[in-house]
C-alpha cells in the first residue's frame, strides 16, 4: 500500500511541476520571437528622421561618410543598392523606397552595368560577357535588346530596354490598383 501511495504521490508531483513549467509560456515573454513591446511589431523608421540624424552637412542627401554614422551599418553596407540613381548620394526618396522595400525594379544604370560586365573594355557587351557575370535577364532578351543586330549591346540600346522595362512594370502596378 505504501508503494502505491508513493507512486501517486511521485504522478501528481510529476505532474503539478509539468503544468507549472507550461504555464509559464515560452520564452521571452511570449512574444513570439517578434521582439517589440506587447507582442506588436515595431514601427519602421522614418526616412525623414533617418536622412535628419545622418545628414551632417544639411544638404537633404546622404553620401558615403555620413551613411557610415549608422549606428546599425544597414545603410552605409548597402549604399550601392539604395542609391538607385548611381550619384554616390542617398536622397530621401531612394531611403522611402528602401525602407519600404517596394516591390518596383530599380533603376539599373546601363553606365554602371557596362562598367561591370564589360571584359574587353570596348564599352559595349557582348554575350559572352553577359552570361560569364550571371546577368539572366540581359541574356534571355539579348537579341531583343540588340536593335541594331551587331552582336553587342551599347548604352543606347541598354538605356532604351530598361526604359521600357520600367513602363511596363509601372502600367502593371497601374492596372493592379
Amino acid at each position: 500500500m505504501k508503494k502505491k501511495n508513493l507512486k501517486s504521490i511521485i504522478s501528481i508531483f510529476s505532474m503539478l511541476i509539468c503544468f507549472s513549467v507550461f504555464a509559464q509560456g515560452p520564452p521571452g515573454g511570449g512574444q513570439g520571437g517578434r521582439g517589440g513591446k506587447g507582442g506588436q511589431e515595431r514601427e519602421k523608421p522614418d526616412a525623414s528622421e533617418i536622412l535628419s540624424k545622418l545628414d551632417s552637412n544639411k544638404d537633404n542627401r546622404i553620401d558615403k561618410e555620413e551613411a557610415a554614422k549608422d549606428q546599425r551599418g544597414k545603410i552605409a553596407e548597402d549604399f550601392e543598392e539604395i542609391d538607385t540613381n548611381s550619384d554616390a548620394f542617398i536622397d530621401l526618396e531612394e531611403l522611402e523606397d528602401a525602407l519600404n522595400d517596394r516591390k518596383k525594379p530599380k533603376k539599373i544604370d546601363p553606365e554602371k552595368l557596362i562598367k561591370q560586365i564589360d571584359d574587353d573594355g570596348n564599352g559595349m557587351l557582348n554575350e559572352l560577357e553577359v552570361a560569364a557575370k550571371g546577368k539572366r535577364d540581359l541574356s534571355e532578351k539579348f537579341n531583343e535588346i540588340d536593335t541594331n543586330e551587331d552582336a553587342e549591346l551599347d548604352i543606347e540600346e541598354l538605356k532604351s530596354f530598361f526604359d521600357d522595362s520600367t513602363d511596363d512594370n509601372k502600367s502593371k502596378r497601374k492596372k493592379r490598383d
